[in-house]
């Protein structure tokens, strides 16, 4: 079994006014010939979130993984969160590690924010895994939701909201509806989304995406966007949020050479809802193009 990668930090500089300390790990072999994997979680999420993943990888592959700014144990200043700023960040570790090129894995806003950095730097990345991707909705959003992000977004009601939700009772909630094997929502899960929810500044990139909508959609981009390399879509299939049959023709617009892949008995935290046909889809998509 494989041990567990150390944390390591580096100290981004991302504007004269802020900087903030990245968390980061990384695993898996040197110098194989391979292009690195380079994992980004979703909103609310950490690295910690690929741990039924990475270490299957680990064998035959460099791996990297880090928390976005404003999640996990990433610093989590009073800045302006947005897709841009996420893949911003990408560019930042690559030019850290030196990296000419990775394969990016991504879920949700992680798949966005690496789909965004694919449309600016095409020529740094050799492929696009997206799991379960944020950033278009088409029509996939029902009254109520629109109703709720109306209300976190609004001053007070928002902060309010954010600390009835900021405790484990509050994040058992926001977690059971993206699992469809809800027994996969246990305890050290739990805790896992809750501790960062603590951390300083914790409210201002959680809230971000209610407040700012705009920020974190990837409807302004190009139809087809600019990035023409590889790229997959990996789906759960009972992901209500985000359904497949609306969302994947809207995805394909962007990228149209992405191949679709459903996964059944899936909703939409896939990786870690169905581990085990997540981790043998992205085996068979990296025997494909390394």
């Amino acid at each position: 079994m494989n041990t567990s990668p150390k944390d390591q930090y580096f100290l981004w500089e991302l504007s004269p006014e802020h900087e903030a300390r990245i968390r980061y790990q990384e695993s898996g072999i040197e110098d194989n010939g391979k292009p690195p994997l380079l994992f980004i979680h979703g909103y609310g999420a950490m690295i910690e979130h690929w741990n039924q993943n990475i270490p299957q990888f680990s064998d035959a592959f460099k791996i990297y993984a880090m928390d976005l700014i404003g999640f996990g144990k990433s610093q989590k200043p009073n800045v302006r969160y947005s897709l841009e700023l996420f893949a911003a960040q990408i560019e930042a570790f690559l030019h850290l590690k030196k990296l000419d090129e990775v394969i990016l894995v991504g879920h949700s806003m992680g798949a966005a924010c690496s789909i965004y950095y694919a449309h600016l730097k095409p020529e740094k990345v050799r492929s696009l895994v997206l799991a379960n991707p944020s950033g278009l909705y088409g029509d996939s959003m029902d009254g109520m939701a629109k109703v709720f992000f109306g209300l976190v977004g609004s001053p007070m009601i928002g902060e309010v909201l954010f600390t009835a939700f900021a405790n484990p009772v509050g994040v058992s909630q926001s977690l059971l509806p993206t699992y469809y094997n809800q027994s996969r929502v246990d305890l050290k899960l739990i805790n896992q989304f809750t501790r960062p929810l603590q951390d300083k500044g914790a409210i201002w990139s959680y809230l971000s995406p209610s407040r700012r909508p705009q920020d974190f959609t990837l409807d302004h981009l190009a139809r087809p966007c600019r990035y023409k390399g590889s790229a997959f879509l990996v789906w759960g299939a009972e992901d209500t949020a985000l359904p497949p049959h609306k969302i994947i023709p809207e995805f394909q617009q962007l990228l149209p050479q992405a191949g679709a892949f459903i996964i059944p008995k899936a909703s939409h935290c896939i990786h870690h809802d169905v581990p085990d046909a997540f981790n043998e889809r992205l085996e068979s998509i990296l025997d494909s193009i390394v």
